[in-house]
């Protein structure tokens, strides 16, 4: 039985008791380091729902004891659900940051439908000022855009529109369309 989705208001509440302060996002290399990770651990946890959430592997990343790291979709796309990440510990993830899925080093920031999105119950989502968070899609945008078509159309979640309005906040950046790779900024 799927339980039933917690809304802005509920993450809102809990996240200020949670989170006196505020804390950093910031790239360090290839990597947006999320200072909220380490104390929520809500994506890689228990979700409030079993549908899957999918993070796709590139290439790179594949090898023949996945399924020990991840529940996994298919042979190059990894998942979440109701019990979180097979690679989550209580101490976080105990995954090289090479051998993590792109999602999980761009978080809250999220490749779908071609274009950028924030997760909007994200801690870092609800107490970071929003042109903070602009500012850090774009570097993302940018950095993405240095991926293959395959790799970005493979990484990119396609999501339906009522649950992309429901979820997520639009950046208005798109990455690729059915041309190819180019940042485009709506």
């Amino acid at each position: 039985m799927q339980k039933a989705q917690k809304g802005f208001w509920h993450y809102l509440e809990f996240w200020r008791a949670l989170f006196r302060r505020r804390r950093s996002l910031r790239w360090r290399g290839t990597w947006l380091q999320n200072g909220y990770c380490r104390d929520c651990r809500y994506c890689c946890g228990p979700q409030d729902s079993n549908e899957p959430f999918p993070m796709a592997l590139l290439p790179a990343q594949l090898h023949s004891r996945l399924g020990d790291d991840f529940y996994l979709l298919n042979a190059d796309t990894a998942y979440l659900d109701g019990r979180g990440c097979k690679a989550s510990t209580s101490h976080g993830c105990r995954l090289e940051l090479t051998q993590r899925p792109v999602a999980c080093g761009l978080f809250p920031l999220v490749p779908a439908n071609g274009g950028l999105y924030l997760y909007k119950t994200c801690p870092a989502v609800i107490l970071t000022p929003l042109n903070e968070l602009a500012a850090l899609g774009l570097e993302a945008a940018r950095r993405l855009t240095g991926f293959t078509l395959s790799d970005l159309r493979h990484i990119s979640l396609d999501i339906p529109a009522r649950t992309l309005a429901e979820r997520y906040i639009s950046l208005n950046i798109s990455l690729f369309d059915a041309n190819g790779v180019e940042l485009r900024l709506g």
